[in-house]
């Protein structure tokens, strides 16, 4: 049976390499110039690396580029993208870059170059766009917001979801703004504050745990999932073992 496998495995693999061929010539030159794509968190671009601070959390299919710098315990949540390519990005400590946030800078923008600078204990809700911008210490970023080349956030600044904050406007510390385009709203809280601290510690908790789970190997994470699988099985045959 042995030498039949292995029979039947080289009549395969001679097939796929016979397709492979036939593809690569009806493709022509481009079948040649396909690269591998292979996705990396931290990708250097021309003489920039990227450097991130101790135990900040970078998740697996994120993307830092260029000549980005993030301080320490800060997380960096799913597909986001901090792109340091034609200017530099700098992220603080304790801050959080949510799922699906584009973070990039200008190198002739409408302002002219200019970096973009996120301080300490930021939050930038999920789906944000900062562009070119600088948000300072303890602000708060709602979900979906778009900021604008030469746009600033002082100290405890806040921007309400789905906001547009547009090219040379400033929310001065202790605004609460919000709409499209966002304007004055009013002045922030110690309840605002107080939340702004909760979401801050919630989020370095829960970027601990992803960060464990996300760098087990393979085997371990399939061996977790079988002991799941055996307790979910355990829990339902006791549940089918003893009706109410």
């Amino acid at each position: 049976m042995k030498g039949l496998f292995g029979f039947f495995g080289d009549a395969l693999k001679n097939t796929g390499l016979i397709l492979h061929r036939t593809g690569s010539k009806m493709q022509g030159d481009y079948g040649f110039v396909e690269k591998l794509n292979r996705h990396t968190r931290l990708t250097a671009f021309g003489d920039n690396i990227p450097f991130v601070g101790q135990k900040s959390f970078i998740a697996p299919n994120a993307s830092i580029i260029g000549d980005v710098v993030i301080g320490k315990e800060s997380s960096i949540w799913y597909n986001a993208v901090l792109r340091g390519d034609v200017n530099s990005i700098y992220v603080g400590n304790k801050t959080v870059i949510s799922d699906r946030t584009v973070v990039h800078c200008s190198s002739n923008g409408p302002l002219g170059p200019k970096p973009t600078q996120i301080g300490d204990k930021v939050y930038i809700g999920p789906g944000s766009i900062v562009h070119a911008a600088i948000v300072h210490d303890e602000s708060y970023i709602g979900t979906g917001s778009t900021l604008c080349d030469g746009s600033t956030v002082e100290k405890n600044g806040f921007l309400e979801a789905g906001s547009l904050l547009t090219a040379g406007k400033t929310i001065k510390s202790c605004e609460y703004w919000g709409g499209s385009p966002a304007k004055f709203i009013r002045q922030v809280t110690k309840e605002d504050v107080s939340k702004l601290e909760k979401i801050i510690d919630q989020n370095i908790t829960l970027s601990e745990e992803h960060d464990k789970q996300t760098s087990k190997s393979a085997k371990e994470l399939n061996n977790d999932l079988l002991q799941k699988y055996a307790q979910n099985r355990t829990k339902s045959d006791h549940i089918l073992n003893n009706p109410l």
